[in-house]
């Protein structure tokens, strides 16, 4: 997912005259090349794409993004990006940035120069005008990026772990049922009301405005999207299906040679399972997000339904997959894990800051981080 860092082995660089700026349009395509040809290694091994234009989510829904890129003669070789918004920080809506997207070109594998340099550019960029909050996301199984970042090495922010994430891929086939679901375009202002309430009981949880979700229209989530049971005239618990694939995918690049030898034998008995299949190299994940869960607090079961809904829709939209994330210490996870066959992911979440800049851990309350996998 967007968040995940390098996998390269990170070693004392060799000198060279490497120069960093914020990115603009013209970088677009640099950006997008850079993406393309630097997988995440892995047994399976991964691209996060932004196809056709790495900007198009820039400004949109509440979210502002500043991309840091490194350049050595005249190529970029290094990119990091920071998402801001408004979200629920200990039950009060605050500016924060969400760290991620951070690549390394193979041709500069192993320059922690370039890393420290950049994240001091950052820094200093910051200092004039800081978020209140800064976070970001780290693969489990990422032992060398982890490493170097939870030390805090010369150069580099303080990581404060707060918990594990895990990110839930399941199919799009199941059975057809009537969920009771109610589909409304007008409701923009209830619905905002009702996600906000439910947002502040966690942290990082979005801080969703009735513009926001109007915006969402155009990253490929109208409002007839937004599935919603009301109760006594009330909502009860809420749940989209977010199709992010046009600005936004996952290719899978490669598979470890064990994996790629039982990949047909396995695709063949996937599906009576209701396990994902795994595509071909170089092809992109039908992938959609079940995203903006809420639910009132005495009606967990309700997301049930919705998920099931959402991923009936999914199938009927030419989505293989839907992905949803939640804490490890979520009530909501073990609910979900129970009901539906999936496929398990796991980061670790960090508060990040520097000296003077951003809030450590030890500020934070007992809050469960719940950060909507979809915006990260």
């Amino acid at each position: 997912m967007a968040g995940t860092f390098l996998d390269s082995e990170l070693t004392v660089a060799r000198a060279s005259r490497v120069t960093f700026d914020v990115a603009g349009r013209k970088d677009d395509a640099a950006i997008r090349r850079l993406l393309r040809e630097n997988p995440m290694a892995g047994r399976i091994a991964l691209t996060f794409e932004r196809e056709p234009d790495y900007f198009a989510d820039s400004s949109l829904a509440g979210e502002t993004k500043q991309t840091i890129v490194a350049r050595m003669d005249g190529r970029i070789v290094c990119m990091g990006s920071c998402a801001f918004r408004q979200r629920f920080v200990n039950g009060t809506p605050a500016r924060v940035g969400y760290l991620g997207a951070l690549r390394l070109d193979f041709s500069v594998a192993g320059r922690m120069d370039i890393l420290r340099r950049g994240y001091e550019f950052f820094r200093d960029l910051q200092s004039a005008g800081p978020a209140d909050w800064y976070f970001t996301s780290i693969a489990s199984d990422n032992l060398r990026a982890r490493r170097l970042l939870e030390r805090g090495a010369r150069g580099f922010p303080i990581y404060d772990f707060i918990g594990e994430f895990v990110t839930l891929v399941m199919t799009t086939c199941c059975p057809n049922r009537d969920t009771r679901v109610n589909r409304q375009s007008s409701i923009v202002n209830e619905l905002a009301g009702f996600l906000r309430a439910s947002g502040k009981q966690f942290q990082f949880a979005p801080a969703w405005s009735a513009s926001d979700l109007a915006d969402l229209e155009l990253l490929g989530l109208p409002l007839e999207r937004f599935h919603i049971h009301r109760e006594n005239s009330r909502f009860a618990a809420c749940a989209a299906l977010w199709d992010q694939r046009g600005f936004r995918q996952t290719v899978v690049r490669g598979y470890a040679p064990a994996l790629a030898a039982i990949r047909p034998a396995f695709n063949l008995i996937a599906r009576p399972l209701g396990l994902p299949r795994l595509p071909r190299p170089d092809q992109a994940l039908a992938n959609g997000f079940i995203s903006h869960l809420a639910c009132a607090d005495d009606k967990p079961d309700r997301l049930l339904d919705l998920i099931r809904h959402c991923r009936a829709l999914a199938s009927q939209s030419g989505l293989d997959l839907v992905t949803i994330g939640f804490a490890a210490n979520d009530p909501r996870l073990p609910l979900v894990q129970r009901a539906f066959r999936h496929r398990e992911y796991r980061s670790r979440l960090y508060v990040v800051h520097w000296p003077g800049i951003g809030h450590g851990a030890s500020d934070l309350d007992h809050r469960i981080p719940a950060p909507e996998v979809a915006t990260l």
